[in-house]
């Protein structure tokens, strides 16, 4: 075997053990946050709060824990720990809509987390959900638009919002679930499939999103989401989205998002305990979000 050839392997591999450490949750507890918004005033403004979210939020499966896991919680547990803004990818597969990353199936259906999105809004009626819908592979064996699949499901539920813009304050979104539609020819929801760039920061409408994704090191990825804390502190956008996730290209394959994860969770925790600057920090979209993570999150709406 050529020397090039043994060194990829061994990269290869030390890669994949070190993505299997960083995924480990940094605790075992969870306190049940489930109705943390109820302490929030009905009068503040989303661009007044820092809300935890998850990137990928379906994405618990991978191949070979290499490519396509992002989320070592269900979406039941992240709702559960306080996670309130969600991130879920799907296909049409034989006109069913199933939840996938990229080519990896999540060996589920937009269905049944439909479902546990519409039993935890009616169960805790003071939250308050932001989902953002994206057609993330091209349908197979389906004779129906992605759209038209999509929103007759979320219609037939009165909890799912309709409009085509966020509410401003926690009181007008409280009790239902608020649509960015990342698809196509969507009639609901914000739309945000015309004018997304890929891998990198931008405002869309008056949305600012931050979603540099390809990277050379964690440090290069940690640098992108502070400087986005500067821009939810302004609070000249309705909503900030500031994406934590990543996946870098310096290694061989490229490492998914494991490795990265754990050195820019931990930066994460450390700046919502920072009180040396006041103010919101947007929507932090992380991968393997943990409740310890999600806990720190919250309570920077409480400093």
């Amino acid at each position: 075997m050529k020397k090039k050839t043994i060194l990829r392997v061994a990269m290869l591999l030390a890669s994949v053990m070190l993505a299997l450490f960083a995924v480990v949750p940094l605790q075992t507890g969870a306190a049940d946050r489930s109705d943390w918004m109820a302490a929030l005033d009905d009068e503040a403004r989303l661009n007044a709060l820092t809300l935890p979210g998850t990137h990928d939020s379906g994405a618990l499966h991978s191949i070979a824990d290499v490519a396509g896991k992002c989320q070592s919680l269900s979406v039941r547990e992240q709702l559960k720990i306080g996670v309130r803004f969600l991130d879920i990818r799907l296909q049409l597969v034989d006109n069913e809509l199933r939840v996938v990353h990229s080519f990896v199936d999540q060996l589920t259906t937009f269905e049944d987390v439909l479902a546990d999105l519409i039993h935890f809004i009616r169960e805790n009626e003071s939250e308050f959900l932001i989902v953002s819908i994206k057609e993330d592979a091209s349908p197979k064996g389906s004779d129906i638009p992605f759209a038209e699949a999509v929103e007759a499901m979320l219609l037939a539920y009165e909890e799912v919002s309709g409009a085509r813009a966020l509410p401003e304050t926690v009181g007008a979104a409280r009790g239902a679930i608020h649509i960015v539609a990342r698809y196509k020819d969507a009639s609901i929801g914000l739309p945000c499939h015309d004018g997304w760039e890929d891998d990198a920061a931008f405002v869309l409408g008056d949305v600012y999103i931050q979603d540099n994704y390809r990277v050379a090191d964690a440090e290069e990825k940690i640098a992108d989401v502070r400087s986005t804390y500067a821009v939810a502190r302004a609070q000249t956008h309705a909503l900030v989205l500031n994406y934590t996730s990543c996946y870098l290209e310096s290694c061989f394959p490229p490492i998914y998002a494991g490795l990265p994860a754990h050195a820019i969770n931990r930066d994460t925790h450390s700046a919502m305990a920072d009180t040396s600057e006041d103010g919101p920090l947007g929507v932090l979209v992380c991968d393997f979000i943990t409740a310890e993570l999600a806990e720190a999150i919250i309570g920077r709406n409480f400093t």
